[in-house]
């Protein structure tokens, strides 16, 4: 049974304005302008106690230990982890974008015959979407997705890793995502 995991509890809220752009009629600098705010949601190991999150919102913790093993081959999904964003991002709360990534110090395992392919995300409203699975330390456009602008932000998310066992190796094959994968929602 899946453990529900309240990593985004602990999300470190982060609040970003652009630099709006001078007003011909010389309005107050206020006006008209939308506040993006930010939300990183590194999610914590599967395998961790969760209450002291739960009661530590200021602290960030990371997406977690998710794997996935199959005896044959063909499409596999890891055990994936839920993420509860209502006492992070306030209520009424909309989408901008979601970024997710596996930084390039995430200890990854795979078998030798399989792929990791992607992050799987659904939402509390019940939209999905797939972003590239990715290593890096600077995410582009390849580990955002704006398919969730406009749905509900303050809400529950699922996360799983999807990925391809082409041939099996071992007899049990698959792959290991050791924790750190980040998830960054913005929202206005």
């Amino acid at each position: 049974m899946k453990k529900l995991l309240y990593a985004g509890l602990t999300a470190a809220m982060v609040l970003s304005t652009g630099t709006p752009a001078t007003l011909a009629s010389e309005r107050p600098l206020t006006e008209n302008l939308t506040e993006i705010k930010t939300v990183e949601v590194p999610l914590v190991d599967v395998l961790e106690d969760y209450a002291t999150y739960a009661i530590n919102q200021s602290t960030t913790s990371t997406l977690a230990k998710d794997f996935a093993t199959s005896r044959s081959t063909g499409k596999i999904s890891s055990i994936g982890q839920n993420i509860d964003l209502s006492k992070v991002i306030p209520t009424g709360s909309k989408v901008v974008s979601v970024t997710i990534y596996c930084p390039t110090n995430v200890s990854v395992t795979q078998s030798l015959y399989t792929s990791i392919d992607n992050y799987r995300l659904t939402n509390g409203d019940g939209t999905t979407a797939t972003v590239k699975f990715q290593k890096t330390n600077t995410p582009t456009s390849t580990s955002k997705t704006t398919a969730f602008a406009g749905d509900n932000a303050s809400s529950l998310w699922f996360v799983q890793i999807e990925g391809t066992v082409l041939m099996q190796h071992t007899g049990m094959d698959g792959f290991t995502v050791f924790g750190g994968s980040k998830m960054i929602v913005e929202y206005n």
